[in-house]
């Protein structure tokens, strides 16, 4: 009997991306949560099945991750990560939270991959027309969801019409400086030796704060968490929970598993 078959028609289904930051978060509070889930794979980069009839009435924001409980669908990273430790926030957890949230971690991500890679300045918006223009496309076969796919091909008309590389890798520098001060400022709280952001137990503010500690290791900023003892102590403690391998966290790019995954090979 296959693991789908296995799992009943009531378990929660997970709609990801391995290589996604917010999927991560989702994949990281389901483990230690310790709920059963499907996971199905979404490829969100070459055949942008996000943008696919079938997804998009699941999700119409065409975003991953997406939670399908059988009450219910959860298609905010946030709400699932609250959703798995069964807990409504505490004041403290919540600020934590919010700041993590308010951050725009694209803007770093991909700010550093324009600066390293000149060919991707050419490309990113041929890249975004493209899409804008599938877009219209599935609004023109898909009747019922056209206004959905008109709004989001909008979207994307901006992007192509404001997008500046050079504007882009400033904006990015600056992500920078603002992840280091968030390093700073999770040093000086755990200080006191603390073993979880907000004591006494692990909760959301320590899923979100995890999964961007991966995302520095991944833009080359890693180098600036053994730098502070305490970040480094709860970096590590972190990873040595089960969760996080569990929750394949990235903290470096795997050419050959985004192909993987694409092709529909090896870890999901």
């Amino acid at each position: 009997m296959t693991e789908s078959a296995k799992l009943s028609a009531a378990t929660p289904r997970l709609y990801h991306t391995a290589s996604s930051y917010y999927s991560m978060i989702a994949r990281l509070a389901l483990a230690e949560g310790g709920i059963a889930h499907e996971r199905i794979f979404v490829d969100i980069h070459f055949r942008l099945g996000q943008q696919q009839p079938d997804y998009v009435r699941i999700n119409p924001g065409m975003t991953v991750p997406t939670l399908v409980l059988a009450d219910r669908i959860l298609d905010q990273s946030r709400d699932i990560a609250e959703y798995s430790l069964g807990s409504t926030p505490d004041p403290e957890t919540k600020a934590w939270v919010d700041l993590h949230y308010g951050y725009p971690i694209e803007e770093l991500t991909f700010g550093g991959i324009l600066a390293r890679n000149p060919l991707a300045r050419i490309m990113i918006p041929k890249r975004l027309e493209a899409i804008r223009r599938q877009l219209l496309a599935l609004a023109a076969r898909n009747p019922d969801l056209a206004a959905v796919y008109e709004a989001r091909a909008a979207v994307f008309a901006e992007r192509v019409s404001t997008f500046e590389p050079d504007a882009v890798v400033k904006l990015s520098e600056r992500r920078r400086t603002e992840a280091i001060g968030f390093m700073d400022r999770l040093e000086q709280t755990l200080r006191d030796g603390r073993a979880v952001l907000v004591t006494p137990a692990y909760g959301v503010a320590d899923v979100v704060w995890t999964v961007f500690l991966g995302r520095m290791e991944f833009v080359g900023l890693g180098a600036e968490i053994p730098r502070r003892p305490a970040l480094a102590r709860y970096w590590g403690a972190m990873q040595a929970r089960p969760s996080f391998s569990a929750a394949d966290i990235w903290t470096k790019f795997h050419v050959g598993r985004l192909i993987g995954g694409i092709l529909g090979i090896g870890r999901r």
